[in-house]
């Protein structure tokens, strides 16, 4: 009647480790070998990475603001109004015949014209 009770608990004992986790000794090995691993969690008190946030986001703001001058101004100049309302009307039609791709390269094309005209 002992051997039961011995049995059971040696099962017991068999059958929790399969919930431990085996790490295979080539995986200590390779994380040993590269220890310049930089994870990036502290990459925040990084002086290079906050110059670099900060440029990231100063050009973000000058895009927009340079899109909201192109908006304020085609509102203001009736002609600018009327092109680029005729191109969102072209953008809608590709779009309900089914052509995605068509209306999203005009889509991408629709603010790089006037930027072009711009600058001629």
């Amino acid at each position: 009647m002992k051997v039961i009770p011995t049995l059971a608990t040696l099962s017991f004992f068999h059958s929790a480790s399969a919930f431990t986790s085996m790490v295979p000794k080539q995986c200590h090995q390779v994380s040993s070998l590269s220890t310049s691993l930089q994870m990036g969690l502290f990459d925040f008190l990084n002086p290079e990475e906050a110059k670099k946030r900060k440029e990231a986001k100063e050009r973000e703001i000058e895009e927009q603001i340079r899109l909201q001058n192109e908006i304020r101004d085609r509102r203001k100049n009736p002609k600018k109004m009327e092109e680029y309302e005729a191109k969102v009307r072209v953008r809608r039609n590709l779009r309900m015949a089914g052509n995605d791709e068509a209306a999203d390269m005009l889509s991408a094309k629709m603010y790089d014209s006037e930027v072009d005209a711009e600058e001629s």
